[in-house]
């Protein structure tokens, strides 16, 4: 075993704040729940809203409106959509640092060349390079013969991408099986090597269409097919942390597991739980934003901690680095937004050092700004549709999160003495603007960026 921990981090897909059981769940999430109270859970994790903006700042410590993956690629939007080649992954920090890496699952930040996952940092990929609607276009009577059939793909480094076996209903309701087994595979692979290896396991449950895996039908009381996919998810996370206590690397492992946005309602399909939190997913609600996170490395980490302190998806790129002893390989030539709270997480600090954190719409402007206790709505949606259209005030409406987690008491309606929340809330979006004035934002679809200048 090398000095250096093995990193594992497990990302579910619009698991909402209120699903597990741990967090107040109806659904038993037993194995997440243990794991749990192995490490820290936190209750103050936020998400971009949508499924590309989150895993561009997990990849890259950045806010995604830096890197023109602040939405979700529609059919028709430019080819080469997804991280700039130009940008450097965690996957490509712990590869150069000689760490085996591997990814299983979906991607959702390129499929052109340049931009899939092997040439991103990753030794080994399989899974899907969009999202998981796909799997239902081609059940539609329309869909047109002479368009493409989306595909389950397979990568190594340096080699060309492959198309394996088509994703449909059919291959759906397997995909977290096989992206467990190929994960269980690749740390029996490295258990014994000598580099340590980073693993990054991206499930598709619970995104829309919703089929659960035969084997969990009967997983809940409930008719929801929501219920027996979360059922999933929590065995297979701990098929995975399994094997790490079985090949005695548990202790050697820092192991995340989170949620990329909120569940809700989405493409005609009932999901998650906000928990105490309004809102669901594709807003700025903190029902949409906050979703739930835990980490565990024992012996290091403390265990049993749940902390309500703020904490974004792109602090994950530093706070790893630092705790794998890599901090001198984060970026210094461009703007990362994450913060190191590896002091934090080891129990060396109080706080974790953040106390904003912007959420920017899927245009690129800023939706809301959270600050401490207070949250700052520049815009706001009525309805919990994902669609819904932006309702914009004349002034930005400020709610408390303490006394109101729902989110309905503008207190600028009655009370101007809370004006100055607006202006703490807008200092990180003044900086981003300071600093986009000195390193500009790569566009949408750019095949290249040179760098700053």
């Amino acid at each position: 075993m090398t000095n250096q921990p093995n990193i594992v981090f497990m990302l579910a897909d619009n698991v909402g704040w209120g699903d597990l059981s741990s967090y107040g769940g109806l659904v038993p999430t037993p194995r997440l729940d243990e794991f749990a109270t192995q490490g820290i859970r936190f209750t103050n994790f936020n998400t971009e809203a949508q499924c590309t903006p989150t895993r561009s700042a997990l990849m890259t410590g950045r806010m995604p409106v830096r890197s023109g993956t602040f939405r979700v690629p529609l059919p028709g939007d430019p080819s080469h959509y997804g991280l700039s080649p130009w940008e450097y992954t965690m996957a490509e920090l712990f590869s150069d640092a000689g760490y085996a890496t591997a990814h299983f699952g979906k991607w959702h930040l390129g499929n052109a060349p340049g931009r899939v996952p092997t040439d991103q940092g990753f030794d080994e990929w399989w899974g899907i390079s969009e999202t998981s609607d796909e799997s239902d276009w081609t059940s539609h009577p329309m869909y047109p013969p002479n368009f493409p059939r989306p595909k389950i793909k397979a990568s190594f480094k340096g080699q060309p991408v492959e198309e394996v076996e088509d994703f449909n209903r059919e291959t759906r309701p397997f995909m977290d099986e096989r992206i467990a087994e190929k994960s269980i595979d690749f740390i029996r692979r490295n258990a014994t090597g000598d580099k340590p290896f980073y693993l990054y396991v991206s499930f598709t449950n619970q995104h829309p269409p919703v089929i659960p895996h035969p084997d969990f039908e009967d997983a809940t009381d409930s008719a929801l097919p929501v219920t027996k996919t979360l059922a999933e998810l929590d065995h297979r996370a701990g098929q995975i942390l399994d094997v790490l206590d079985e090949l005695g690397l548990a202790d050697d492992t820092i192991v995340v597991w989170a949620s990329d946005n909120a569940g809700g309602t989405l493409l005609g399909e009932t999901g998650g739980s906000g928990g105490q939190w309004r809102g669901f997913f594709g807003g700025g609600w903190e029902g949409s934003i906050r979703t739930p996170a835990m980490v565990r490395w024992p012996g290091h980490i403390p265990a049993d901690v749940v902390t309500d302190e703020i904490v974004a998806t792109y602090d994950w790129y530093p706070s790893l680095a630092a705790l794998a002893g890599l901090a001198d390989k984060v970026p210094t030539d461009r703007p990362i937004d994450g913060m190191d709270m590896s002091e934090f997480m080891l129990g060396k600090a109080d706080s974790s050092g953040r106390d904003n954190f912007v959420y920017m719409g899927t245009d690129g402007e800023p939706i809301s700004a959270k600050w401490k206790t207070f949250k700052v709505h520049f815009r706001y949606t009525e309805s919990t549709s994902w669609i819904a259209p932006y309702i914009k005030p004349q002034v930005p409406m400020v709610n408390d999160l303490i006394a109101d987690p729902k989110e309905t008491i503008d207190l600028m309606q009655s009370h101007l003495t809370y004006a100055w929340v607006i202006g703490a809330a807008m200092a990180p979006l003044i900086e981003l603007g300071r600093s986009a004035a000195q390193f500009p934002n790569i566009g949408v679809g750019e095949e290249d960026f040179k760098g700053y200048v």
